[in-house]
């Protein structure tokens, strides 16, 4: 079973990976893909760590959000990965679509994450297609047709709400089922988006409302989000006040839940903050957040060695 999440290049994203890398917490049945959206010493550095810990991963060479494929000439250009055996050449099937961005070197495959029904169909018979080493689809019968047995389900099951305040209505949800134990039907893997989602956005906006959202195992092998709102919400003050509201309701929730397997570095570094009187930032508890998750996979995957 490989693991494949999906980042659009934040600076949280890339912080928590960049971490994880080097503690050793991803291993080689994680496979981060990075669609680059900023030009930045974050998403260089983070590569650099990847490579340094031959942490197997991807950066796709033709991302479709944000400035970073719009210009040549970068200020933090990236180091080579053309000769890494560990180093997955992807890009997505899009407009701006070459088959040279899918040159493979020996001990590399490729990855071709493929959304558009009508290009993927167009492309189906060519020799570039039957060349990629996987092809990752959203979860519909039409794109496994073509796929075929290089099949890599990426889907999005975290329920966007518009207003952070929303994810108050549903606090426990269902997220994905026990896909870490064995594939998909009819597929080699799987990836999501985590606990971020696929929807992008350029720059955050403001918020009344703060939410810790915790992805965790049950005992029956899948996986479930909790949500974790804080409660003064009528106007965008007390940002810190909001955090400590929502951090103490996880710490209530996490003695019953989050024990075991659960019990990540990351989550306790998250709780520790309620000894304190210190407000993280956002960015930093969407990176501990990130990191529980990618702990979590990495321990689930690895139970069987």
């Amino acid at each position: 079973m490989t693991y494949y999440p999906y980042f659009r290049g934040r600076m949280y994203d890339l912080l928590a990976l960049k971490a994880l890398a080097e503690q050793q917490q991803l291993g080689p049945k994680i496979i981060p893909i990075i669609e680059p959206v900023r030009d930045s010493k974050e998403l260089q550095q983070t590569v650099q760590t990847l490579i340094d810990q031959q942490q197997p991963f991807s950066v796709v060479a033709n991302p479709q959000v944000s400035v970073y494929g719009l210009n040549n000439t970068k200020l933090y250009p990236l180091p080579a990965t053309n000769d890494l055996p560990f180093y997955h050449p992807s890009a997505i099937l899009a407009a701006d679509f070459s088959s040279d961005f899918l040159t493979t070197a020996t001990g590399q495959t490729s990855l071709l994450i493929a959304n558009n029904y009508p290009l993927l169909k167009a492309y189906q018979r060519t020799a570039m297609l039957k060349k990629v080493g996987g092809i990752l689809i959203p979860d519909e019968a039409r794109h496994h047709q073509l796929a075929g047995e290089r099949a890599i389900l990426l889907t999005d099951p975290l329920t966007f709400r518009p207003h952070v305040a929303d994810y108050a209505d549903l606090t426990d949800e269902f997220f994905t089922a026990a896909n870490w134990v064995t594939p998909p039907f009819g597929t080699q893997g799987y990836g999501d988006y985590s606990m971020v989602g696929s929807v992008y956005f350029d720059k955050g906006m403001p918020s009344r409302a703060i939410a810790l959202h915790l992805i965790y195992v049950t005992a029956t092998g899948q996986l479930r989000i909790h949500h974790f709102v804080s409660d003064s919400n009528d106007s965008m003050r007390g940002q810190k006040q909001k955090f400590f509201e929502a951090l103490k309701k996880l710490t209530i929730w996490a003695p019953t839940h989050l024990h075991g397997l659960n019990a990540t570095p990351a989550l306790a570094e998250l709780l520790a903050y309620q000894a304190g009187t210190k407000f993280p930032g956002l960015g930093t508890i969407k990176k501990l957040a990130l990191m529980h998750h990618l702990q979590l996979i990495h321990r689930l995957l690895t139970l069987n060695d």
